[in-house]
């Protein structure tokens, strides 16, 4: 049983002068205001250890006054990536006061308004696991509380993080219809690809529309940019007593990370990132309306290039040995992600978070996709389940890299060996190379095929006249 002080129990009551102190058999601790009690303090990590969303409990000091009703609460540990960065103590606070002046034995839940026999509360935007597992601790630590006041057998809360991750995916059907309509017509683009690709103004129309749609609902509307911290966090989880309700509590999330599994296993991280990432989306039409406007691109030379790919793999390996001893530690490395910046907290934070953010998307108008190329630890972790892909869709032609080097100057990543093969690892499947195989204006040996044929064409044409 973790240790209270007296400052600690005045957060939740500011009046007190006294506490209890503590005894082994028992978590809480009585408060008192000259010498009249004021009710009682207790760590809801003492009472209910619920892993969170990054593995471990987060540990709240719930304040529960003699009249059996919640006083206040406030943080005390916690280890959740989201509380360390991007989430202001503003929001944190709003949350938690919503369960000042509430029922010990109260049915609290997150979003169930109009749920009978339920108490409402608003969750946190962005940190959806971390608030549900937060409830569920706080609601069935105040309840054993009020069991042990009475000398009662424990209770259930009436609320747990199973009864929830259910509610949150009744409760956005028409997000998760979306999203699953726009992730089969992704399906579709990619299993018929090369009847696609043959017709070059209604792929890119497609391909805009789609990136669009990626950079709206996904990263704006629906706030489900992916993550490295998710992968993190899953290993976090998986360490610590693997659980499919805390990853269901994200439906959004979860059907998103879901379909990269599937994607990646079949065409490789390419699918993701050249197509279902919001900052990667936003990067290459940054950078496609850049060439309209007449501004001329940039390319690192090819040895150079190269070894920037690196970068994202060193900080990957970083990454993950920090969030093997802390999961916070990594969250403040991982924001190298410009990701929440943009999207969850809509660059509404420290100003340098913003100049970075906006620095890396200035650059993208000259060098595409600089941040994905050479700063993304999420492509970095991806590419390594690359290896395992089922299906390779793209097709190259013996010429390619010996007599032709269209495609490798045209890759946007930069992804084609000279040698012509396409480094699947780095591959962004943005289908580039498909629409120059099928171009008989574009691709050499098509060329030449289609000139031979206009020839013998045209001197049939001239014998048939004469």
């Amino acid at each position: 049983i973790a240790d209270i002080t007296l400052e600690q129990a005045r957060v939740v009551f500011p009046e007190a002068s006294q506490l209890q102190d503590a005894e082994p058999e028992s978590p809480l601790r009585a408060v008192y205001r000259d010498g009249q009690p004021l009710g009682f303090v207790v760590l809801s990590s003492d009472l209910s250890p619920i892993p969170a969303y990054s593995g471990k409990p987060v540990s709240s000091l719930i304040g529960l006054t003699t009249d059996q009703r919640i006083s206040a609460i406030s943080l005390v540990a916690h280890e959740e990536p989201i509380l360390v960065i991007g989430l202001s103590d503003q929001h944190l606070q709003q949350f938690l006061d919503q369960y000042r002046g509430q029922p010990i034995n109260g049915r609290i839940a997150i979003g169930a308004y109009e749920r009978e026999g339920y108490i409402g509360i608003d969750g946190i935007s962005g940190a959806t696991i971390t608030a549900m597992v937060l409830n569920r601790s706080v609601t069935k630590a105040a309840q054993q509380a009020a069991a042990i006041l009475q000398d009662l057998p424990p209770v259930d809360a009436g609320v747990t993080v199973d009864e929830d991750w259910l509610q949150l995916w009744q409760q956005y059907p028409v997000r998760i219809g979306l999203l699953c309509t726009a992730l089969l017509v992704l399906l579709l683009i990619l299993f018929f690809q090369d009847s696609l690709v043959r017709h070059p103004r209604l792929f890119r129309r497609v391909r805009v529309a789609y990136l669009l749609f990626t950079i709206v609902f996904i990263g704006f509307y629906a706030l489900a940019q992916l993550s490295i911290i998710n992968i993190l966090a899953f290993i976090q989880v998986f360490a610590h007593g693997f659980s499919w309700n805390t990853l269901l509590i994200e439906p959004i999330t979860f059907i998103l990370w879901g379909f990269v599994a599937l994607s990646t296993i079949l065409w490789g991280r390419g699918v993701f990132c050249g197509w279902l990432c919001p900052f990667g989306a936003l990067q290459e039409l940054i950078h496609s309306a850049a060439g309209k406007l007449g501004v001329k691109s940039y390319a690192f030379p090819p040895l150079v290039h190269e070894r920037l790919w690196a970068i994202k793999y060193i900080m990957l390996i970083i990454l993950v040995g920090l969030s093997l001893d802390s999961l916070a530690s990594a969250a403040l490395v991982a924001e190298l992600e410009p990701f929440k910046t943009t999207f969850a907290l809509a660059l509404q934070r420290q100003w340098w978070f913003v100049v970075y953010a906006l620095s890396l998307l200035v650059i993208s108008a000259f060098n595409s996709k600089f941040y994905c190329k050479y700063l993304c630890t999420l492509g970095a972790a991806l590419s390594f389940f690359t290896r395992f892909r089922i299906f390779d869709w793209l097709r190259r032609r013996k010429e390619c890299g010996n007599d032709c080097q269209t495609c490798a100057s045209r890759c946007q990543i930069g992804a084609i060996k000279p040698t012509g093969e396409i480094i699947e690892n780095e591959c962004h499947y943005c289908l580039e190379c498909q629409l120059n195989y099928w171009d008989d204006h574009t691709c050499p040996p098509l060329v030449d095929k289609r000139k031979r044929q206009e020839k013998r064409e045209q001197r049939a044409g001239i014998i048939a006249r004469d």
